[in-house]
């Protein structure tokens, strides 16, 4: 490395290479078992299992998606050198988007499921001062348009973030992919100080859009679902939750394929510590909202929102409630305390792994309860299949554009944030 740079002065082009037979074989299984506990859901337990189960797994792995790219977002805007071996690990999450959006076509046709105290509801105060919000179709149309938009955005923020750090590779994926990202090419000094100032603008909208928009997913597929129930910190404590799972993810990931990608000696000791800040501090911040959110509910003795905690903190759900409080903070927040742990990659990961059980957990808790009629706790086989489903999805887009894109920014990009940190070189010989 230079004596005042934070980066080596040679940058390998790196990639996870082909997916082997079985890696490829655990995630079409993984998939075959969110279908089988689809159709099991819907032939031995009640409907509402089935559409409950899509719901809340989706709402679980979208926003880990999301979260990851935002934070990839966070890191740029903020010119975290520490991270800068890690930044694709976030923006990786970018590959399940897609999915996502067709997903969620999925998912509305449970709306009789989800919104059934207030879709044939009349006479109800309280909901028809909310019909103008409270209307499907409308809901339909504007959760489209907001994911369409929000999507699009973390979409072309990936383009303009790989553009410059693909040109120039050779192999079977020139004639393909590599050629589309680079058309109408104008140098790799010109398109890296593009790509730069392009994103310095889109990543504060982005930020913008990702607070407003998907915390309005939370309010539409989480929120009404209670329609009496109603709280300006929903949305803030929704977001925020999925961009912590969004850096939880990301810990887990670089500690998996740091070593299959070739880049465990850019991932250094002191990278951990301050991504395991962020883990650690990101947990608080979530147990201060949700307290926040909390607190003026009780000591307010606020009617229309008591029920919602109440429900919760009851039975079948109290024991899920004290869970999520366990995982995503208590534990979290002991074990990480202090320094030496956060150094440490697989105590790292595992403390992330617990932190998305908990959102895992967290996503069913704002949902179910608010919806599911029938006795004891809904959360069994269907639940845990259909989120097997949805793993095998997300971690065969994933795994794809690991193997396909450079896990590592290219000099030229690098350099673009701060001429004259290393030299531009442009790899015209790579084969993958």
């Amino acid at each position: 490395m230079s004596h005042h740079s934070p980066f080596p002065d040679t940058i390998p082009f790196r990639t996870l290479g082909a997916l082997s037979g079985g890696v490829k074989a655990i995630l079409g299984a993984l998939i075959v078992i969110g279908l089988a506990a689809v159709l099991l859901a819907s032939s031995s337990y009640e409907t509402e299992r089935l559409w409950q189960a899509l719901l809340f797994n989706w709402l679980f792995w979208s926003s880990i998606a999301m979260g990851m790219v935002m934070f990839a977002v966070a890191l740029h805007l903020t010119a975290a050198d520490w991270a800068w071996s890690i930044q694709r690990f976030a923006l990786a999450g970018v590959a399940f988007l897609p999915i996502s959006l067709i997903l969620l076509a999925v998912v509305f046709f449970g709306a009789e499921t989800y919104f059934h105290h207030w879709l044939h509801v009349e006479g109800d105060p309280i909901i028809d001062e909310k019909r103008w919000w409270l209307t499907l179709s409308n809901m339909v149309i504007r959760d489209f348009i907001a994911l369409i938009l929000l999507y699009g955005a973390a979409m072309y923020f990936a383009y303009l973030t790989l553009r410059p750090d693909v040109y120039g590779i050779t192999g079977p994926r020139k004639r393909g992919i590599f050629d589309r990202l680079t058309g109408n090419w104008k140098g790799v000094q010109i398109e890296a100080a593009r790509s730069q100032r392009i994103r310095n603008f889109l990543g504060v909208i982005m930020a913008l859009m990702f607070a407003f928009l998907w915390g309005m997913i939370g309010i539409d597929l989480a929120m009404t679902m209670d329609p009496h129930f109603f709280s300006t910190m929903f949305p803030v404590a929704f977001f925020w939750a999925a961009f912590h799972s969004g850096v939880a993810m990301t810990a887990i990931m670089v500690t998996l394929l740091r070593g299959k990608v070739g880049i465990s000696e850019y991932v250094t000791k002191t990278t951990y510590h301050d991504l395991g800040k962020l883990v650690f501090a990101f947990s608080v911040f979530w147990m201060y909202l949700n307290w926040s959110q909390y607190i003026v509910i009780w000591y307010g003795m606020l009617p229309w929102e008591q029920p919602y905690f109440l429900r919760r903190f009851a039975e079948p759900y109290g024991v899920v409630t004290t869970t999520v409080l366990l995982l995503i903070f208590v534990l979290p927040f002991l074990g990480l305390l202090t320094r030496p742990p956060k150094k440490v990659p697989a105590v790292l990961a595992g403390f992330a792994g617990l932190i998305l059980i908990g959102y895992w957990l967290e996503r069913f808790l704002i949902t179910v309860p608010s919806i599911y009629e029938g006795e004891g706790l809904p959360l069994g086989i269907p639940e845990i299949g259909i989120a097997l489903g949805f793993l095998g999805l997300f971690g065969a887009s994933y795994l794809w554009f690991v193997s396909t894109f450079p896990m590592l920014p290219s000099p030229a990009s690098l350099a673009a944030r701060d001429p004259g940190i290393v030299m531009v070189q442009t790899p015209a010989t790579t084969h993958h």
